[in-house]
């Protein structure tokens, strides 16, 4: 009976040191970023601050719809950094594990990606770290954080907002949380990392060629 409410309060204390971890790591992700203007805050509150804020930057964007917005296609392969602008034909049309390369170190990944609304989705922090960016998640926050070189990219799931070297940026369409990752517009993590994207429709593989090469 001794060794067994022995056991009982070591599970207990293990536990409130998991929760305490969890919780101390959560408030570091929220206050890392209150320089978003408190888009970001440090506490289940400001959470429903968050929401928002970001439903009003997401009609914003929406609604800001220019007469020439609307006269240029986006393409899937290009990141306009504009809202509003018509979308261009997809390669393939079902979700499937599709091939890339990396021109820069010759290697290839397969990944499972998403063709939706005019826009291919792919895992982002996988690709950002095939790339080689650095890649952080916080699941608490649901938020995902890209850096390489003097690139900082932010995106926070189920908003069309990004943040590029702390600058808000419209995204073509919404992150989104699938598979233990943030699905995003492919064009939005290659080429705001100094990535162009092309397609070989013969080889079913999507190349990643640095742009300053």
């Amino acid at each position: 009976m001794k060794k067994l409410l022995i056991m009982m309060m070591s599970v207990f204390f293990l536990l409130n040191i998991v929760h305490f971890t969890v919780k101390a790591d959560d408030d570091h992700d929220h206050k890392k970023y209150k320089y978003y203007k408190g888009d970001w805050g440090d506490d289940d509150d400001d959470d429903d601050d968050y929401d928002d804020d970001y439903d009003e930057d997401n009609e914003h964007y929406n609604n800001e719809r220019t007469d020439n917005s609307k006269s240029i296609t986006s393409q899937w392969y290009l990141w306009t950094r504009m809202a509003g602008t018509a979308k261009g034909e997809l390669p393939f049309s079902e979700p499937q594990n599709m091939t890339f390369q990396n021109n820069s170190s010759k290697k290839q990944l397969s990944l499972y990606c998403i063709p939706m609304n005019g826009e291919l989705f792919i895992p982002g922090k996988s690709v950002g770290e095939f790339l080689g960016a650095k890649a952080s998640f916080y699941s608490a926050s649901r938020i995902l954080e890209l850096n390489m070189n003097d690139t900082e990219l932010i995106f926070r799931v189920d908003t069309n907002v990004s943040y590029e070297n702390k600058i808000k940026t419209p995204i073509p369409a919404r992150a989104m949380f699938f598979n233990e990752d943030v699905y995003l517009p492919i064009s939005v993590v290659a080429n705001g990392l100094g990535f162009s994207i092309k397609w070989d429709t013969e080889q079913q593989v999507i190349y990643f060629q640095e742009m300053n090469n």
